[in-house]
């Protein structure tokens, strides 16, 4: 995730350089108001004055709504900063520094266009300030206009190349961009100026796995514990070492989202030929399907109290504990099912219909999910396909676009008796084909080994790497890649053209 240096009341999602505090002119004495009152005795005052007091005045109320802006932005008032980031600009349109300053907070607000505005005419103003290419670079990246962005940040680097921030920036475009060799020259550049840069150490992480480089990108993916957004857990006992275990019993704890529970879950049997009991924590809504997997004791939900145990591990640090390289991924699927196969029933078919399941967005919560989810209007390419029975296994809010795009008749719509992810691998197992944008719905196909097309992003997540169609983590498993950022018009012209060769061969 792109950092941008320290900030003023910045959201969470990112940050960005502002500079907080103006250093005032030297300015005429104070007349009794403001420039801009309407009181008459006081505006026949102002007009007397001189032109060179009226533009001190002036420039002196601008600097005071800068520092009044710059203090709501602290505060994380960030509309109503803008709003006084404006009126200084009204009365000195001549600050670069508040134009970039209102820039950072319009970026904070999702206005990411207004904020390229901003910096554009901070740099007219100032042209050769390395923070605010770099500010820019990272909203332009956040559009998706990505070589637009990696020209700033080159930029940015040309006028400060001694700045951490300005070749980590660059590092993330280019890693987008799939300049990955680049990207990985960047980040280590960036770590030499500063080694303690703990952003830089986990995108580091997340390049070198998108590389293939895995027992490398899973040594240096424990940086995750150093970021604020990720505190590491404490137990009373001491972390497993992937040393053999003789009986003793190992907590496995719950980390980060579905699909990464349900993709390192693989590693779970693996603790059991090491002569261990394994218990794992888990979501609530993972604690039946977990629970069906080889070599698990017993499962519990994140909050309850934990079964005794003698060790304790990260779920995701087990593919380091056990030296994964590209080669040895364990990769024998399935190694996890429905604990309940007929808990949902789908209508028999009549004669050779190809039952096919869809989901289209992910967790609206998740950080890259503006890029990783299509939409349902993507998946309408396929609804006019003869031979096929379409099953939305879709949850949450996005579930509604089927009726929203009037389709009800051509998707049945699952999602609301799914109660949890053992129901849904009851629906899975039923299906001859899986169609889903990168969410836990792929990990599940793709662990129970059944066939499933994924709708990878242009920037995709590490997982996916670059440049192939398959994935070495799930042999079932097919990718269909955007060609440019956010063109996911092709990517789904090439899953109907697919999908009908199948209907045709089958």
């Amino acid at each position: 995730m792109a950092k941008q240096s320290a900030t003023t009341g910045a959201a969470p999602k990112k940050r960005a350089k502002a500079v907080l505090r103006p250093r005032e002119k030297e300015a005429a004495p104070s007349v009794q108001s403001k420039p801009h009152t309407v009181d008459p005795e006081k505006l026949e005052v102002w007009r007397s004055l001189p032109e060179d007091q009226r533009t001190a005045l002036r420039e002196r109320e601008a600097v005071r709504m800068f520092n009044v802006a710059a203090g709501l932005h602290r505060e994380g008032k960030l509309e109503e900063a803008v709003e006084s980031y404006g009126k200084s600009l009204l009365l000195n349109p001549k600050q670069p520094d508040v134009y970039n300053n209102m820039g950072v907070a319009l970026r904070s607000l999702g206005k990411l266009e207004a904020a390229v505005a901003c910096y554009r005419r901070s740099l007219v103003l100032k042209p050769n300030n390395s923070g605010v290419y770099s500010n820019m670079g990272n909203a332009l990246r956040e559009l998706g206009r990505l070589e637009v962005s990696m020209a700033s940040h080159q930029q940015a680097v040309r006028l400060q190349p001694r700045s951490t921030e300005a070749y980590y920036n660059l590092g993330l475009v280019l890693r987008d961009l799939g300049q990955t060799d680049a990207a990985l020259s960047c980040l280590e550049k960036a770590l030499s100026l500063n080694e303690n840069h703990v952003d830089c150490q986990w995108d580091k992480a997340l390049t070198l796995l998108e590389m293939g480089r895995l027992e490398e990108g899973f040594e240096a993916y424990e940086s995750r514990w150093l970021l604020d957004r990720s505190p590491p857990r404490e137990f009373d006992k001491p972390r497993w070492d992937g040393s053999d275990l003789k009986g003793k019993t190992v907590l496995v704890h719950h980390e980060q989202g579905f699909g990464d529970m349900i993709q390192f879950a693989r590693y779970l049997p693996m603790i059991k030929e090491r002569g261990g009991q394994v218990v794992v924590e888990v979501q609530p809504e993972l604690a039946r399907l977990v629970g069906s997997v080889d070599g698990v004791s017993k499962v519990f939900n994140r909050g309850q109290t934990p079964p005794k145990f003698d060790f304790w591990i990260p779920m995701m640090s087990l593919a380091n504990v056990f030296g994964t390289s590209l080669n040895t991924i364990p990769a024998d699927v399935p190694y996890l099912g429905p604990l309940d196969p007929g808990a949902v029933q789908l209508p028999s078919s009549l004669g050779r219909i190809k039952r096919v399941g869809i989901s289209w967005a992910g967790r609206p919560t998740h950080r890259n999910d503006q890029n990783r989810s299509a939409g349902f209007k993507h998946f309408i390419e396929i609804l006019g396909l003869p031979g096929l029975s379409v099953y939305s296994l879709q949850k949450g809010p996005a579930a509604s676009d089927i009726a929203e795009h009037g389709c009800d008749a051509l998707v049945n719509d699952l999602g609301g008796r799914l109660r949890d992810f053992s129901d849904t691998a009851a629906v899975v197992n039923q299906l001859d084909l899986v169609i889903t944008v990168d969410t836990a719905l792929a990990h599940l196909a793709g662990a129970m080994g059944k066939p499933v097309w994924v709708a990878v992003p242009f920037a995709p997540d590490w997982r996916w790497m670059r440049n192939t169609e398959t994935s070495p983590w799930y042999p079932s498993m097919r990718l269909f890649r955007q060609k440019r950022h956010g063109a996911w018009a092709g990517v789904f012209g090439d899953i109907r053209r697919a999908l009908r060769d199948e209907i045709v061969d089958g």
